[in-house]
């Protein structure tokens, strides 16, 4: 059974694209020599037991991360299996021998091998116990991975596992935009790790308290002569894995759950048209409808999630870096323009729920589905992105840069909800449809040219904010500062408007053509030559293309597997 799951992986893999893989091989070979670089070059013992207990931690998290992010221990899913006469434990233990197998896992083992350097330092005999204590912390760090990978899968139905979903996008995105300040701080770190270790104090307790750290502390009890403390951590250690292991195999293969009915008091007309709040309109009823969709649809309520955390964390990132502390002030509009790209695909997201849009089309009916939308997403991150720009206003104290942010939020929110919206429509990219959604990246397509028009589309509609925040700066009159922020907010209204009106224009009459593409991947019309319809056709041909892609490398390799039979 598990050599049967392992070889399907490998199947998997095979017919999938290698260029990401093998990237992924040459840093992962680059950080496994890093890795033994910092057990080679520390100056002392004690620096490289503090070096060595945060690297290892590091790995650890990198492994939690890394295969949300990638999907890459979301090859094999249960779901493959249900059909098939094979009891809940053993399928578990298969899905996780099958991660154990691989370039990746084995790249884990080469790093915690490090702790050998370590132990040879120190006593050379001890080196057994580094190298039984790397194993049993390698078969830890592969069950946090794929525990973390299913429960994060399990716990998409909660608003907890969303939201730590969102940490971990949030990192990515913030790692991608801002990322350079971590690196910088950290080569400027490098050497004082090197020389001087970590300072004594809560960082290294909480290091020396983390379970990658447990091997290090068997190796220097043993070269101590304390067997007896050696032996039990390294128990301490194994009766984690045992643990692990079997929580990690109980949740990789859930039980079905039946679906039980709503409790609580019936809905009532006016709760569900806002509780009196939203006004008894189309546009209204729009509103209440994606407000819940974007609080309730697991895919939308990640992307919300992840537009916070992105900016929260980059606005760390930014205290972190000393010099760019103040730019941490404008956290906050980090969050409004991540708007623009989390809304970038909303039809795509519907699915062939859009069908209702073409049954119910009117003249007024696609203007109220466009404004609606707008206003959902003003509602859902402009509150948002005010807290988190007034919590890093506190925290970095660069008060001057208040009038500037009072200005930009407004200004981004409105150029994200109108690029969005727009994008959206002109470039509808299908998913997978939402009832058949599974991994955290099923609700979007091919959005790598929706991401670019919508932020394109954010910089021309910021301009006006932009030119009096340059003017304010230069000219330092308080008059001209506090006209920036009304500019911001009057350059949101007038961004969200002119987007949105293009949208309208261009839906009304081609609602049919966004289900078409949802539903067949084409478009039953002659496209036309202005922009909008050149945005529609490089998008539609990048959807055909992919498709192509796929198809074409499927039938290549299997000639390829025809030819060697």
């Amino acid at each position: 059974m598990d050599r049967g799951l392992i070889s399907l992986k490998f199947a998997m893999l095979r017919n999938s694209s290698g260029g990401m893989r093998k990237a992924g091989w040459v840093i992962g070979a680059l950080l496994v020599a890093a890795t033994w670089a910092v057990a080679a070059l520390a100056a002392d013992d004690g620096v490289r037991h503090s070096a060595l207990t945060l690297v290892f931690l590091v790995w650890a998290v990198g492994a939690m991360v890394g295969p949300v992010i990638m999907s890459g221990a979301g090859v094999l899913r249960p779901d493959y299996f249900a059909l098939l006469p094979i009891s809940r434990a053993a399928l578990g233990r298969g899905l996780l021998m099958s991660v154990f197998v691989g370039v990746a896992a084995a790249y884990v083992l080469a790093a915690l091998l490090a702790g050998t350097w370590h132990a040879v330092a120190l006593s050379p005999p001890t080196a057994v116990l580094a190298v039984i204590g790397a194993a049993l912390t390698w078969i830890f760090v592969i069950t946090l991975s794929r525990l973390t990978y299913g429960a994060l899968g399990a716990a998409m139905r909660s608003k907890l596992g969303i939201e730590i979903a969102g940490v971990q996008f949030g990192i990515m995105f913030a790692a991608m935009f801002a990322g350079w300040i971590v690196v910088a701080v950290a080569v400027q770190s490098i050497p004082a790790l090197l020389s001087e270790g970590l300072p004594a104090g809560p960082i290294t307790r909480v290091l020396d308290a983390a379970p990658t750290s447990w091997a290090l502390l068997a190796v220097e009890a043993g070269a101590s002569g304390r067997a007896g403390v050696a032996t039990a951590w390294l128990l301490a250690l194994a009766a984690l894995d045992v643990v692990m292991v079997l929580a990690t195999v109980r949740l990789l293969v859930p039980r079905s759950q039946r679906v039980s009915p709503r409790r609580g008091r019936p809905r009532s007309i006016g709760l569900v048209a806002g509780g009196g709040l939203l006004p008894a309109t189309p546009t209204g009823a729009v509103i209440g409808k994606e407000v819940r969709q974007w609080r309730r649809d697991p895919w939308r309520a990640l992307e919300s999630s992840t537009g916070v955390w992105s900016g929260a964390i980059i606005g760390l990132f930014a205290l972190l870096g000393g010099y760019t502390a103040p730019v941490a002030a404008f956290s906050g509009v980090i969050v409004a323009l991540m708007l623009g790209l989390a809304g970038c695909n909303l039809y795509g997201q519907d699915g062939s729920a859009v069908w209702q849009n073409v049954v119910g089309e009117s003249s007024d009916s696609v203007r109220a589905d466009v404004r609606g939308r707008q206003w959902a997403m003003v509602v859902i991150f402009l509150p948002r992105a005010i807290l988190v720009s007034a919590v890093f206003l506190l925290l970095g104290g660069a008060w001057w840069a208040a009038p500037y942010v009072i200005a930009l939020i407004p200004a981004a929110i409105g150029a994200a909800a109108g690029a969005a919206v727009l994008v959206s429509a002109v470039g509808v990219s299908p998913g997978v449809d939402p009832r058949r959604r599974v991994g955290p990246n099923d609700a979007n397509g091919n959005i790598a040219l929706h991401v670019w028009a919508s932020m394109i589309m954010m910089a021309i509609g910021l301009l006006p904010t932009a030119a009096m925040i340059a003017w304010a700066a230069v000219s330092g009159s308080p008059w001209v500062t506090a006209a920036t922020a009304v500019v911001g907010v009057l350059n949101g209204f007038a961004a969200a408007w002119l987007f949105g009106r293009i949208a309208i224009g261009y839906l009304r009459g081609r609602m049919v053509d966004v289900f078409s593409r949802i539903r067949y991947g084409r478009i039953f019309r002659d496209s036309g030559t202005g922009v909008l319809d050149w945005l529609e056709t490089h998008t539609l041909a990048g959807e055909v293309q992919l498709q192509k892609q796929k198809q074409d490398e499927r039938d290549r390799k299997l000639g390829h597997s025809n030819v060697g039979g």
